[in-house]
């Protein structure tokens, strides 16, 4: 199962890319939100992973991630696992013509027969579930792009 989503941001590759790889941030503002997050790994952004306690589909649930794949400033994969479903987040920012273009995509595979219920569940939802993330994304490129205003300007 896939989902995927694509947005348009007014400023420079490099910078959202920047942006969008800063883990400590996604860190504190996991932590923000009353989620317990436990990080391994060093300033090497490969290798570097964590543990999580997430609120799911109405449960808590475990989250074991780690990013395998870094290439500054085009792309990362993070691979994950959760209640018997594997995980592959990657996030890819390419140059636009003006300005650039965040890519998300998340991919989910079951490893169990639990994990296969999971992902049942998540298909009946699907619609809401993409919508979701577009304006999520949406949101999150305008975050990049007032944050670039207020640098550059």
């Amino acid at each position: 199962m896939e989902f995927s989503s694509q947005q348009r941001v007014a400023a420079p590759r490099d910078f959202v890319f920047e942006q969008a790889s800063d883990f400590t941030a996604f860190e504190r503002q996991a932590l923000r939100r009353g989620i317990e997050v436990e990080s391994r790994g060093g300033p090497d952004p490969l290798g570097r992973g964590w543990s999580a306690a997430v609120p799911v589909m109405g449960r808590e649930r475990q989250i074991v991630a780690e990013i395998v794949g870094y290439d500054a400033p085009r792309d990362y994969a993070v691979r994950g696992e959760s209640s018997g479903v594997e995980i592959l987040l990657r996030v890819e920012a390419l140059e636009a013509e003006s300005g650039s273009q965040l890519g998300l995509s998340v991919t989910m595979a079951p490893r169990s027969m639990p994990g296969r219920l999971v992902l049942q569940s998540l298909k009946l939802a699907r619609g809401s579930l993409e919508s979701r993330l577009a304006g999520r994304l949406e949101g999150y490129a305008r975050e990049i792009e007032a944050r670039w205003a207020r640098r550059a300007g």
